[in-house]
């Protein structure tokens, strides 16, 4: 499966951000001016150009799609002005934070920090500095944002009235969709490869303590693809973030310490603690798996044709073969399905499955067992796995039938934004609040006046 789409979206747009600073201050046409004033926060012209940039290019840039960016961007400055008033808490480790887990998250998607640099086109740092007001920005916006709309529900009598509300000509389409699970299973080391992954471990680990540096030898020589290109540093993390055995080490080590080294399922590590902040840690590690030999696998293939000949007998239900033999943590729970981030539900859109899960799946019929597949993680392991699909559903026009997730998340959203706009009408009475005449004629901008034209 490929990463959290809402992760995914998220990052895409600090990178779009990033570039679009920097085109602006490459470019001497551009000329900035203020369009607005909210209380005392100014609106840039710049700002609603990227907002109207990112709209998709098969829709059509028309004065009133502008004039709803633009009062979305009044919204948000409104709650960036009300989570001052209210001293809302965000501090700048906060802003800090947030950035360097995002950053660190992309540069694991991208392999390395230079390839991350090469596409924003400028280094970490100043990207950070120029990313950093913004970033604090939407923070205060999400926060004061939960803080309106934290107490919105929605029943099953506003979600029906929602839908018979939308126009025929204006219900989504939605793609097509499977509700598909997995059995993974990784190969088991010899004994003779994990006793020479230890001896490897253990002499990086006298090296560092003789003074050579950790991230260096982590470039080296860690397994772990997702932080080799940072010189082993992980993601910030909490308790119950990480497997058991690796959580528990790194809590214990002091900081600027060296841990002793820790087995996992993934082989060995040995952590170095940047910075404990409370309950959350910043770590480096150096993983160095044992290797996989062609006994390995066949082993496991054994192991996992013999369950597929079960389930095809009905000698075991799907879900109790998840339960006992898979290995995979991400869909174990859920009886092997894989579930939509977004929704939650096992029902996920085609286009959300990677090319090769794609092209087994499209193979199958409903209800049948795919051959067992070699593949690899994103940590780099081998395993080999077996699909089942369970349902297809068609692209179509939406229906409380098949769609009611999906149509019930539409209609929590419309009432959370119709909170939100009962909110900005009280507050944009007592709030100063001054929009340019000459950039947006805007139906809605006298109404939003304090100062009068």
């Amino acid at each position: 499966m490929r990463p959290s789409i809402k992760y995914i979206a998220l990052l895409i747009s600090l990178i779009f951000w990033g570039q679009n600073i920097q085109s602006q201050s490459n470019d001497p046409k551009v000329i900035d001016e203020v369009i607005a004033v909210v209380g005392n926060t100014p609106v840039l012209r710049s700002e609603l150009d990227m907002l109207i940039s990112q709209i998709d290019p098969d829709i059509p840039v028309t004065d009133e799609l502008r004039c709803s960016i633009f009062r979305r961007l009044l919204t948000d400055k409104m709650l960036i002005h009300q989570a001052g008033v209210d001293s809302l808490p965000i501090s700048d480790a906060e802003v800090e934070d947030k950035m360097d887990n995002n950053l660190r998250f992309f540069e694991r998607q991208m392999n390395s920090r230079a390839n991350l640099e090469r596409y924003l086109g400028m280094s970490i740092a100043e990207y950070k500095s120029q990313m950093r007001p913004k970033v604090k920005a939407q923070m205060l916006v999400e926060k004061m944002e939960y803080k309106i709309q934290s107490n919105v529900k929605i029943t099953p009598k506003e979600v029906r009235d929602y839908y018979k509300k939308i126009p025929v000509d204006s219900l989504p389409f939605i793609s097509a969709e499977v509700e598909v699970a997995q059995i993974a299973i990784k190969p088991v080391f010899s004994p003779e490869s994990k006793e020479i992954a230890r001896e490897q471990i253990e002499l990086l680990r006298d090296r560092i303590l003789k003074g050579e540096s950790f991230a260096k030898l982590a470039g080296l020589y860690t397994k772990d693809p997702g932080s080799k290109g940072t010189g082993g540093l992980l993601p910030e993390f909490g308790r119950n973030d990480m497997v058991p055995e690796f959580e528990r080490a790194a809590f214990k080590t002091k900081k600027d310490s060296i841990s002793d080294i820790i087995e996992t399922r993934y082989g060995y590590h040995i952590i170095k603690v940047v910075d404990k902040r409370g309950e959350r840690l910043i770590v480096r590690h150096i993983l160095v798996s044992p290797l996989i030999v062609e006994n390995d696998l066949e082993l496991v293939r054994n192991k996992i044709d013999t369950i597929l000949g079960w389930l095809r007998k009905d000698s075991i239900s799907f879900c109790k073969a998840v339960k006992d033999y898979s290995q995979d943590d991400e869909t174990k729970a859920n009886c092997g399905f894989f579930t939509d981030p977004n929704l939650g539900t096992q029902r996920i859109p085609y286009d959300y499955l990677d090319k090769d899960m794609a092209a087994t799946v499209g193979q199958l019929k409903i209800g049948q067992y795919s051959e067992p597949i070699l593949g690899y993680a994103p940590d780099g392991s081998t395993y080999y796995r077996i699909l089942f699909l369970k349902s297809e559903t068609k692209p179509h026009v939406a229906s409380l039938e098949e769609d009611w997730q999906r149509i019930q998340a539409m209609a929590l959203e419309a009432k959370k934004k119709t909170e939100l706009d009962k909110w900005a009408v009280i507050k944009r009475k007592d709030m100063y609040i001054s929009i340019s005449s000459h950039y947006l004629n805007c139906g809605f901008i006298d109404e939003w006046l304090t100062v009068k034209r």
